[in-house]
């Protein structure tokens, strides 16, 4: 009878021990994931290099995705963390998810910097026009600050990533995925 209770309590501290990973990490990690789609849908995607340069990345410093592959965008999905890692980002205060872009050129392509070609236009390779914009980029001018007639093209609108992280859509996306674990778990 106490072997019984003493199984029964450890599978217990153990169903515990998920529950509090998924209700404070997982949700987070759908988040993350969440914030990603949104970010290869938003973003340029001439060659879809850029689209699958997001990366999700753990406290414990594993990553998932970063490929920076052509082609259509990859979805990413959040690393996993375990029930041990959980609590030690719990106790350290550590930010559970960081997302962020492996390429060399994501200043140019969130438009925080001047555009500036470094060779031959690549061919591209991404099948999705979303946001085509052609014309004449100034000198200097920002990737998406394509206007009038000429060969320059933009495949996302001009500061997209600002829109995108302040005019609340990133907030949005952050609540919906972090509200879903909770739905019917407290009535």
């Amino acid at each position: 009878m106490a072997r019984k209770f003493l199984n029964e309590l450890t599978q217990l501290s153990k169903d515990l021990d998920a529950l509090g990973v998924n209700l404070v990490f997982n949700s987070r990690a759908r988040a993350a994931e969440a914030v990603v789609k949104d970010l290869q849908e938003l973003g340029p995607a001439w060659t879809g290099k850029f689209r699958n340069s997001w990366y999700i990345e753990s406290p414990t410093g594993s990553r998932q995705g970063g490929s920076q592959s052509a082609g259509e965008a990859i979805p990413v999905k959040a690393p996993t963390l375990s029930g041990a890692d959980a609590r030690k980002v719990y106790t350290n205060g550590s930010k559970p998810f960081i997302v962020d872009s492996a390429s060399s050129y994501k200043e140019q392509a969130t438009d925080t910097a001047p555009f500036r070609l470094d060779g031959p236009v690549p061919r591209k390779t991404a099948e999705s026009d979303f946001g085509v914009k052609r014309g004449e980029r100034p000198d200097g001018g920002l990737r998406g600050d394509v206007s009038g007639s000429g060969g320059n093209r933009s495949t996302a609108e001009l500061n997209w990533f600002s829109k995108y992280s302040r005019a609340g859509k990133l907030d949005q996306t952050v609540k919906k995925a972090l509200s879903k674990p909770f739905k019917g778990f407290l009535k």
